[in-house]
This record gives structure tokens, C-alpha cells and sequence, in this order.
């Protein structure tokens, strides 16, 4: 399944002064994209329908803009970037019934007052925000948001995740995010070890872990996103303490165990900073 970062419009504004300061915007942009590449495998930035004609200096629209860039890689990176319009997912019907509602950026100092668009959509596709770093305010890792619709029993305040750093990949929020809903995106050993991103260790599956892995996501999701919580404490505590009555099987090596449910638990192995996942399936007999 490809993830996509889906870009906040609005931080557009306040308006880039000139040619050089949009280029560096641009520039902060990709190298934040490509950290979100490298960490957790995002492949596209989605931008809004009529981009060509959005302002991107005070004087140029994109078109114009884009046209006037004299550095090549730049540009021509730049226009890999801008893929199908992120509302294209959405049916007629979704896209009116979207549109109904009014929608509000919360919060002191919000840079532009114009109702967003790609923040409410990031919102029900379920994945963060890249923002231009053109203001502190879009720098916040949360932006709440305020939907009001005809029906006041359907007002809503939500916050989107929001990424304008390479820096912010590794902090609390997104973290957050990726505990409440990457776990969706898993369906690959690469997603995987993105998901887990171990720095202390190298990592191994069996193949049959793999397959017992991916069938409790199909059969119990709930069971699969506690493997994940435990795969990733085992970095932490391999061996003792942390999650799920960690068990070091002291007369069979490098070999240990978490409590997956009271019938299943997770069977791994370290050994020469490598750890090896055997099974999630079962009460695994080490050899």
C-alpha cells in the first residue's frame, strides 16, 4: 500500500518576498520529503487541484515561478513532486458532502485565514501534513482544526499530524502518529523495518514469522498491533523488563520471549547485534 504526504496549501502564506526565498522553501521541502521517504516510505507529496495557479511569490504564480527557476535539479525535482490532486480519491458525492462543511485553522497567529483544504482531507485519509517552514505556526506538529456543518451535532474539532522538518520524523507527535495508524500501511518486510526503524540492531525475519506476522493482521488487528508494540520494545528490552513478561531463556542462548496473549507469544534472538524474529504464532520450541 503507498503512502502519500498530502501538502498544506495554506503554507503558502505568508507569500515568499522573492524568487531566492520560494527556492528555499522548495528546497526545505524536498529535503523534508526525503526523510520521510527514508523513514517510514512515504513515496509522494499530493498537492491541490489549481496549483499551477496558486501565488508562490507576491508577484508569480507556480507556473510562472517554476518557469523562472534557473537551477535544473531543483526544477526538475520539484516537478516530480506535483502528482494527481489530492482530492482525486474522493468520488463526487464525498467531494460534496466534503465542501458542506466549513473548516478552520485553531490557534494564535495562524498565518493565512483562508479555510483549508488539505488539512480536513489528510484528516480522513489518515496520514500527516508537509508544510513549507514559511512561518513558525506551521511548524507545529499538531494543527487543530474546527469543522462546523448546517448541523450542530455534527461540529467537530480535530488535530491533523503535520510534518515542515527533516527534524520532526523522530519526535513524540509523529511517533504517535505512526503507532495510531502506520501500522495500516504494513504489509511488506520493507514497511516493516521502516515501522520498527531499529538503530541499536540489525533485523531478521523468518520466513514462516512473516506469514504468521501478516495473517493476524488479516484475522485480529488488534493482536497484530500488539506484536508491533512488542517487536518494538524488544530493541529496548530484549532480555528483561519492558512489555509483555519478557523471558529470557537463559539454558537456550541468546533466546528469549514476550507475552503476546495467553496462548501466542512472540519468540526472537540476539545474537552478534542481530535479532532474528522466529515466531508470533504458538509457544515456539527453540531448538
Amino acid at each position: 500500500m503507498s503512502m502519500d504526504l498530502i501538502f498544506n496549501e495554506l503554507s503558502y502564506y505568508p507569500l515568499a518576498d522573492n524568487d531566492n526565498e520560494a527556492e528555499v522553501r522548495f528546497s526545505q521541502l524536498i529535503k523534508t520529503f526525503k526523510e520521510a521517504n527514508n523513514t517510514y516510505g512515504f513515496k509522494k507529496i499530493l498537492f491541490y487541484p489549481d496549483y499551477g495557479e496558486q501565488l508562490i511569490t507576491v508577484e508569480k504564480n507556480f507556473y510562472e515561478w517554476i518557469n523562472s527557476v534557473s537551477n535544473s535539479t531543483l526544477k526538475n525535482t520539484i516537478l516530480t513532486f506535483f502528482k494527481k490532486p489530492f482530492a482525486d480519491d474522493l468520488d463526487e458525492d464525498e467531494l460534496e458532502a466534503f465542501f458542506k462543511s466549513d473548516y478552520q485553522v485553531i490557534g494564535q497567529k495562524v498565518p493565512a485565514q483562508e479555510s483549508p483544504i488539505g488539512l480536513p482531507i489528510a484528516h480522513i485519509r489518515a496520514t500527516p501534513t508537509i508544510s513549507f517552514n514559511s512561518d513558525n505556526f506551521w511548524q507545529h506538529r499538531k494543527i487543530n482544526i474546527r469543522k462546523t456543518n448546517t448541523s450542530e451535532t455534527e461540529n467537530l474539532n480535530f488535530a491533523v499530524y503535520n510534518i515542515c522538518l527533516a527534524t520532526d520524523l523522530k519526535t513524540e507527535e509523529i511517533i504517535e502518529w505512526t503507532d495510531k495508524v502506520m501500522t495500516n500501511y504494513i504489509d511488506s518486510e520493507e514497511m516493516l523495518v521502516k515501522y520498527l526503524s531499529y538503530s541499536k540492531y540489525s533485523l531478521h525475519f523468518n520466513e514462516d514469522f512473516l506469514s504468521q506476522l501478516f495473517n493476524w493482521k488479516d484475522a485480529d488487528l488488534t493482536v497484530f498491533k500488539r506484536i508491533l508494540l512488542l517487536m518494538k520494545d524488544v530493541e529496548i528490552h530484549p532480555f528483561m523488563g519492558g512489555i509483555g513478561q519478557t523471558e529470557n531463556l537463559r539454558k537456550k542462548g541468546k533466546e528469549a520471549s514476550k507475552r503476546i496473549t495467553g496462548e501466542h507469544r512472540l519468540s526472537y534472538e540476539l545474537q552478534e547485534n542481530i535479532v532474528t524474529f522466529i515466531a508470533c504464532k504458538g509457544h515456539y520450541d527453540f531448538h
